[in-house]
């Protein structure tokens, strides 16, 4: 960008210099005294003098004050830049970066023509410890049952309004071990594993009637009328063939849970002087003991902020969104019976907005801070600590 100012002010300068010519050609039509003589250069050099309007003048004392502005800014904006960012970013006043001559430099690919370019760029590995914790609301979006461990749409085509789960919420806490790399210096990929564990809130009313003979059809139970029931810990209603009967109404059920995670994503970010931007997505599975299927979730985020130093403070601050599409399956089951309860549900609330902070310890070394200060249906807070090599 540099390059590109310093191009236009020779277009600037030249334009002014064949106006300057234009004006004295004119010179015999023109009056002398609405011209104002500049400078002259010496008679013996058999140089024409350089002669500008007075509005001319105007112009180019105009232009020439706000390019001092503008590189005054420019250096300003320098001072303060983040010299060990770990987001990289166009220097404002351009200049080569010597390499840094480790053994990690392969990486970024283009990354040695970046930083002669006047990029600085962070060090391309990366292992991270990372804690989140949230709470939010789930909506439900199908319900079925699982009877002596046998699902079957007969059974779950049947069920209709019989059953239904209100005032759902999830709350759960996740370590996560991350390992990352810059392919490109604005490209970052990385994986990750962890534990979770948490709870799932929720108001469960099932008030069914299962006749036998429908069972029977979808190979649930053994033995004919009362003798079905029985086989499944569900009591009878007659007349016979009868009704197995599963009740449970407006029981407030807790299910805590936990399981292991694992996942992976992709980042684009870059940013020129002190301010930055990156657009995050990743994917992750959890296998948690509650749940029939593996819990599902694809995390979309944006964070635009500045990227600079303070004092003693060498970091970012931000501003962004998070959406978070979650997919999952939770099996309660109803008491006294073989009989479980399937949902499948959704977060409620998949957007909210994000409020943090990095700080640069040293090249290496970063701490990171996120939340959305409790303004959501969501309510989150991370941490992580990071190094780099």
């Amino acid at each position: 960008m540099g390059n590109y100012l310093s191009l236009i002010s020779f277009l600037f300068c030249s334009l002014f210099t064949l106006s300057a010519q234009g004006a004295e050609q004119k010179l015999t039509t023109e009056p002398a005294e609405s011209l104002k003589k500049i400078s002259t250069a010496p008679e013996s050099n058999n140089e024409s003098a350089i002669i500008l309007s007075e509005q001319q003048q105007n112009q180019c004392a105009q232009y020439c004050s706000e390019a001092k502005t503008n590189e005054s800014y420019k250096q300003q904006v320098s001072d303060r830049q983040n010299p060990i960012s770990s987001v990289g970013y166009e220097l404002v006043i351009p200049e080569a970066l010597p390499p840094r001559n480790r053994w990690s430099d392969f990486l970024p690919f283009l990354g040695k023509e970046a930083r002669e370019a006047g990029y600085l760029l962070p060090l391309p590995f990366g292992i991270s410890l990372v804690g989140l914790t949230q709470e939010q609301p789930f909506t439900v979006s199908e319900i079925g049952l699982e009877i002596d461990g046998q699902q079957s749409e007969l059974i779950n085509d049947f069920i209709d309004n019989s059953i239904s789960a209100k005032n759902l919420k999830v709350s759960d806490t996740t370590y996560n071990l991350r390992f990352d790399a810059w392919i490109l210096p604005f490209w970052n990929v990385y994986g990750l594993v962890g534990k979770t564990k948490g709870k799932a809130e929720l108001e469960l009313d099932v008030d069914l009637e299962l006749p036998t003979l429908l069972l029977a059809a979808a190979g649930i139970g053994s033995g004919l009328n009362d003798k079905r029931c029985t086989s499944i810990n569900l009591p009878f209603q007659g007349p016979a063939p009868g009704h197995c009967l599963v009740s449970a109404e407006g029981i407030p059920t807790t299910l805590n849970f936990h399981g292991t995670v694992l996942g992976y994503g992709t980042t684009i970010a870059g940013g020129y002087g002190d301010f930055f931007g990156m657009f995050d997505v990743n994917y992750t599975e959890a296998d948690i003991n509650i749940a029939i299927e593996k819990s599902k979730q694809t995390v979309y985020s944006t964070r635009l902020g500045w990227n600079g130093s303070i004092g003693a403070f060498q970091g970012q601050i931000w501003l962004g969104a998070m959406k978070q599409d979650i997919k999952q399956q939770l099996a309660v089951s109803t008491p006294g019976n073989k009989v479980a309860v399937l949902i499948d549900q959704h977060a409620s609330s998949p957007w909210n907005y994000l409020i943090g902070a990095q700080w640069n310890i040293t090249e290496e070394w970063a701490i990171i801070a996120e939340t959305n200060l409790a303004f959501s249906d969501r309510q989150q807070f991370m941490m992580q600590l990071g190094y780099r090599f």
